[in-house]
């Protein structure tokens, strides 16, 4: 379980969901394996639907690579509020360094 990080989902409602994340593995493929109900990825991760629309929290959102203009635009055509962590959890890959993070749905 060495190649395992801790991941918190924090729902609208303020309830935390800590789950266990595979290195190498999407933040929307964990999301799905723990049934995040916030998490839908119809599009199974393919940056086309924003229907994984999340918010790593400040301190998590300035690790992660910066969005190309994909993501970007697929953000811009979902539904959700942007807001300046806005990402697409299909587009961001589990490290090491991501232990611990919070992420709001």
């Amino acid at each position: 379980m060495d190649n395992m990080i801790k991941i918190t989902f924090v729902s609208a409602d303020g309830n935390h969901i800590e789950v266990d994340g595979e290195v190498g593995r999407t933040l929307m493929e964990i999301a799905i394996d723990n049934m995040i109900p916030e998490i839908e990825g119809q599009c199974g991760g393919g940056c086309a639907c924003a229907t994984c629309h999340c918010y790593p929290r400040q301190k998590w959102a300035d690790k992660l690579r910066p969005m190309d203009a994909m993501e970007e635009l697929t953000l811009d055509s979902g539904l959700a509020e942007i807001r300046p962590t806005s990402r697409l959890a299909c587009q961001i890959d589990l490290n090491e360094d991501m232990s611990g993070m919070v992420v709001d749905l």
